[in-house]
């Protein structure tokens, strides 16, 4: 059984809904009445499976069915070309299936493109954890910038509260893949490499925007010798 065989473009950050004609091979509807239809998409190399849906029935008598596929199971895929494949069984105990074909040819699957950059994809900021080897200067774990995702947006933003603190802050950051070396400091858009609190505020809670292209970002900060306050959060978007 033949089904439409022309790539498919779905985006990442929504969902998407792919349709379908099932057809026999003198390209006549197949009912679809009592059926059901599953679809597997698949890394082409290897053809491991990524995920396997059902689809949703929409016109039985004419072979008409969609399959959505949610933001969510797009979100951990790369870019590119994928493989799906489909195929029919009786739902009522699923003991005859029949593999679908994207042509004539007896060709099984058809080629899927996932692309990004359509649509913005959102994800939650990143938690900076300190640590400090003298107790003086506090460090925060390697966090992936845009090269880590592969985003094209260049504009970033670390976010800090704190309760009566005085002392300073500064970024860094390496294109290096290995998370840990060739770090450099980060300017931010008012020109300045340090973000320095006074002590005055009791609770303070404040942003920065900054511009660059990287993989890695670590945020530290010191203490003033005087400070009796302290860093309650500090949070990074990409």
């Amino acid at each position: 059984m033949p089904y439409n065989s022309t790539r498919k473009i779905v985006y990442k950050g929504v969902d998407n809904t792919i349709g379908f004609e099932i057809k026999n091979q003198d390209r006549k509807p197949i009912n679809l009445l009592g059926r059901e239809v599953w679809v597997n998409l698949m890394v082409v190399r290897g053809n491991e499976l990524v995920f396997q849906r059902r689809a949703n029935i929409t016109d039985p008598a004419n072979g008409i069915c969609e399959l959505t596929i949610p933001a969510p199971d797009l979100n951990d895929l790369h870019p590119g070309i994928y493989q799906m494949s489909a195929s029919v069984s009786n739902n009522i105990d699923g003991s005859i299936t029949e593999s679908l074909y994207a042509d004539n040819n007896r060709r099984a699957t058809i080629e899927i493109e996932i692309a990004d950059g359509a649509y913005p994809t959102f994800r939650p900021s990143h938690e900076a954890t300190f640590t400090s080897s003298d107790g003086l200067v506090w460090e925060s774990q390697p966090m992936p910038g845009n090269l880590a995702y592969r985003e094209a947006s260049i504009l970033h933003t670390i976010q800090v509260a704190t309760h009566g603190f005085k002392g300073k802050f500064w970024a860094a950051v390496s294109m290096e893949y290995n998370q840990f070396s060739n770090y450099s400091p980060v300017i931010f858009q008012d020109g300045g490499y340090l973000v320095l609190f006074d002590g005055t505020a009791l609770q303070d809670n404040q942003g920065w925007n900054f511009l660059g292209t990287f993989r890695w970002l670590k945020i530290f900060y010191q203490a003033d010798e005087d400070n009796t306050g302290t860093v309650d959060k500090v949070l990074y978007r990409s």
